[in-house]
């Protein structure tokens, strides 16, 4: 074992004096976008696969590591937008009571440090951590809210908009070649909607005089929802 962990120990150190150079520009390169966005866990109940774009920069410092195998820098996204279509969410397994379709739209900028590494000649991986706020526009239909507090079935629905903001972050990586990149981010984070409309159905339990507990439906305008995303990124830099 001892002698496995030697040869592997030395093999790193080869690859770190023998490296090829991660491509070093003083000033950077612009990149642009195109994405595939895949919510996740929570958001994925409520919101399609979608598309998204970002435009940025990555500004590498006048240092490196490891002979230039390694170089930091900052990855600024000047803007980010991804957009996806909404769903039908049956709440409380009662098919009267959902919500319906709509949209979701994000927009925001991202901020973070990023670490370029030299894989082979021209062939590189760039690795940031970003701060993300992004402002999110949403739009659902749900129950009438006379309707449902009075159980005429079957619910007519109405629309309503959102407006609001989550502090979010981005873990990414990428691999480049000549101009051309591809990659996987993650976002994390999570808002709560404002609808202006009580369109979201919940509950709220009672005790009647003989001791029985009575759900009474009772909608509401707010929605607290996780906004985990995958992302295929595949752009290029100039």
């Amino acid at each position: 074992m001892l002698k496995k962990l030697l040869v592997l120990g030395a093999a790193f150190f080869m690859l770190l004096n023998t490296g090829v150079k991660a491509q070093y520009t003083e000033y950077g390169q612009n990149y642009v976008k195109l994405q595939f966005v895949q919510p996740l866990g929570e958001y994925q109940d409520y919101y399609n696969s979608g598309f998204g774009a970002e435009y940025g920069r990555m500004f590498q410092f006048n240092m490196d590591f490891a002979d230039g195998l390694i170089i930091p820098g900052l990855d600024i996204t000047f803007i980010q937008t991804t957009f996806n279509t909404g769903k039908d969410h049956v709440y409380f397994g009662d098919d009267n009571l959902k919500t319906e379709g709509g949209l979701i739209w994000n927009l925001g900028v991202k901020l973070g440090p990023m670490v370029t590494f030299g894989l082979t000649e021209g062939l590189l991986a760039d690795f940031s951590i970003q701060y993300a706020p992004t402002v999110i526009f949403g739009f659902r239909k749900g129950p009438v809210e006379d309707m449902v507090l009075t159980g005429q079935l079957p619910y007519d629905t109405k629309s309503a908009s959102s407006v609001s903001f989550a502090h979010r972050v981005s873990i990414k990586g990428d691999i480049r070649y000549a101009h051309f990149l591809f990659g996987l981010e993650f976002l994390l984070g999570g808002t709560t909607f404002h609808y202006g409309h009580d369109i979201v159905p919940a509950y709220t339990n009672t005790v009647d005089a003989s001791g029985n507990t009575v759900r009474t439906y009772t909608p509401r305008d707010e929605k607290d929802m996780g906004l985990g995303t995958l992302l295929l990124n595949f752009g290029f830099t100039f």
